[in-house]
């Protein structure tokens, strides 16, 4: 299917190819599935996202609100503390935190996306980074950059051209990415965690823009 966006240069290609023309002068580029292809000139061609919420919280255990009705740990010093009759150990704790970066890392493997950009750095505690504000980060890099978040060591985002990993609190983690990844959520279920199609509350910085 064809279709006009409300630029005129440019249009939305779903599932085929887009023939290689021009349009007044600009090309026309060529893309593969649900894009959108700017035709303007000097302008970067953007994917539609697909945004997920992934965490270890059981969804069916919300209220009608969508409160979290079971009281679980919720942040990485609170190793040793007793939630629900189940005391938290460092094992479980580190089990639960490879569950995440597993699947964070599958969902970025079927997506393609092999590098992400530092974004919103925040160091309160000034922990010895060897990375800054938009530094572009290798995929084997990007798990031990979760692990650190996941432990309040300092926070970011992490930003791709058409996608993201946010991390919000009480151990949410969002996703974007641009198609669905039916492996990665099966992933993320054998690891136990739980994915839900959710915005993410982390956007782009205006200040950014």
């Amino acid at each position: 299917m064809l279709a006009t966006a409300a630029n005129p240069c440019q249009v939305a290609v779903r599932g085929q190819v887009a023939p290689s023309s021009h349009f007044d002068g600009f090309a026309v580029s060529q893309e593969l599935g649900d894009r959108l292809v700017d035709v303007t000139l000097g302008m970067s061609v953007r994917t539609p996202v697909h945004e997920y919420r992934v965490a270890k919280y059981n969804p069916e255990i919300r209220d009608q609100s969508g409160a979290y009705t079971k009281v679980e740990w919720t942040f990485f010093r609170q190793i040793g503390q007793t939630f629900s009759g189940v005391l938290l150990t460092s094992d479980e704790y580190e089990r639960v935190e490879e569950a995440y970066i597993q699947a964070a890392l599958s969902f970025l493997r079927e997506s393609g996306l092999l590098s992400m950009r530092v974004a919103g750095l925040e160091n309160p505690r000034t922990q010895p980074l060897d990375f800054q504000n938009d530094s572009v980060l290798p995929l084997d890099h990007i798990g031990e950059i979760i692990r650190r978040i996941l432990r309040e060591e300092f926070w970011c985002r992490l930003e791709g051209s058409d996608g993201f990993i946010h991390f919000g609190w009480d151990y949410y983690m969002y996703i974007g990415v641009p198609h669905p990844c039916p492996t990665a959520r099966a992933r993320a279920a054998e690891l136990g965690l739980y994915v839900e199609e959710f915005a993410s509350p982390y956007g782009k910085d205006e200040a950014e823009s």
